[in-house]
């Protein structure tokens, strides 16, 4: 039987319906009780006895993440979804909202709860659905999203997603209205890696700046030169960007500061442009900073690469959104995003999509991502669990993706 036959669709729809309030109350959970990156034990048991509920063997990968495998062992599609929460304060009034973040200055602010909910709502509905899959499917429930060095990074190291077929994922988008979503071949994001900038000179008293070297002065010319970097080096047609975000050093206001501590971020899409902004980045600060006879010692930590999407995966997400959805509303992306998605580090070994989902209630205002009152309407998840879960079967009916062989065949 293949995988997409009209019965076992409606089989996908008719399971996605019956798991929606069972999502809702593990979202809502989640987001009562977020944990930061690398810290999400409660969140991987609360996932880990969910799952077992359902019939599941959950293994532990990556600290604090989990996955499970359901169907043949064939090599896997993957499923991924992050779990980790952000260090924001959750200012949603709990009077009106009683899932409302529980834990001060910790909050589901870019929507991992969800992300989380739906892939359990996946693994649920393929868990009942086990015996008719023509090949594997791996629910990868990814901690430390938010972080370098992040959860991607882990599940890769210890062979989460070895001999992968293929990884889907999907973020939430407050921009877009509940019952829409985003597709785009090629890349979705940004590379993104942190840099710290340590800027060292002599200190002294501030009657006598002869004596000594000031590496606050010397730290304002660096950042001079930082940003000429991107003017002056990289196309203006190329997507690139240096930002410099803190700034702390000095001991006194009568003290001349013998160091000083910069950090940042720098953001582009192609890989040629991210070497050339890392070497540019060492010869403009040595420089600037030797003028005032200081020195630099310039930190580099490399992110993830850009998401890239897959042509014929964004084909087949396209075609199952648009059966859900309606082709009106299934949008295309025209840019790529300048924010950074660890997802982009399962590209180098497998393809890869990510789908931008609509969790906004028309009418609602917008609070974007990252923001203490983000929230989501929950009827979103429904949708996107049969978008994904139709996304998956028909994968399998993709030559050069489906199930050709078993590992090690």
């Amino acid at each position: 039987m293949s995988s997409t036959s009209t019965d076992l669709l409606a089989r996908v729809d008719s399971l996605a319906a019956s798991l929606e309030p069972e999502l809702i109350r593990v979202r809502r959970h989640l987001h009562a009780h977020p944990e930061l990156s690398w810290h999400e034990h409660e969140t991987q048991a609360f996932l880990s006895q969910w799952l077992e509920s359902h019939g599941l063997e959950p293994h532990p990968i990556a600290k604090t993440g989990l996955y499970v495998d359901i169907g043949p062992p064939t090599a896997p599609i993957i499923y991924r979804a992050d779990i980790d929460a952000l260090p924001i304060l959750d200012r949603k009034n709990p009077d009106h909202v009683p899932y409302a973040s529980t834990r001060a200055g910790v909050c589901h602010a870019c929507g991992h709860d969800v992300h989380s909910a739906i892939g359990a709502g996946v693994a649920a509905l393929f868990g009942s659905l086990a015996d008719d899959l023509p090949g594997r499917v791996r629910v990868v429930f990814q901690p430390a999203e938010e972080v370098l060095p992040s959860g991607a990074e882990a599940i890769v190291r210890e062979g989460g997603i070895d001999g992968a077929r293929a990884a889907f994922a999907l973020h939430v988008d407050p921009t877009r209205e509940t019952g829409t979503v985003g597709v785009r071949v090629g890349a979705l994001t940004s590379a993104t890696d942190a840099f710290i900038i340590r800027v060292i000179g002599k200190s002294g008293h501030s009657a006598r700046p002869f004596l000594a070297n000031d590496a606050v002065l010397a730290a304002a010319d660096v950042v001079r030169a930082v940003y000429t970097i991107v003017p002056q080096h990289v196309d203006p047609m190329e997507p690139a960007v240096i930002t410099i975000g803190r700034m702390n050093g000095g001991e006194a206001p009568n003290v001349i500061a013998g160091e000083m501590k910069l950090e940042g971020v720098l953001r582009c899409l192609d890989p040629d442009v991210r070497s050339m902004l890392h070497r540019q980045m060492q010869v403009v600060t040595e420089a600037a900073a030797r003028v005032h006879d200081c020195r630099v010692e310039l930190e580099m930590h490399h992110g993830a690469p850009p998401v890239m999407n897959d042509p014929e995966l964004a084909s087949i997400v396209q075609y199952a959104a648009s059966d859900v959805l309606g082709e009106d509303h299934v949008h295309p992306i025209a840019k790529p995003s300048s924010g950074a998605e660890d997802f982009g580090r399962f590209g180098p070994e497998t393809r890869t999509f990510m789908l931008r989902l609509g969790v906004r209630r028309r009418g609602d205002e917008i609070h974007h991502l990252h923001t203490p009152k983000f929230d989501v309407d929950e009827r979103a998840m429904r949708h996107a669990v049969r978008i994904m879960s139709r996304s998956i079967l028909r994968a399998f009916d993709t030559p050069g993706i489906g199930p050709e062989r078993s590992p090690g065949e």
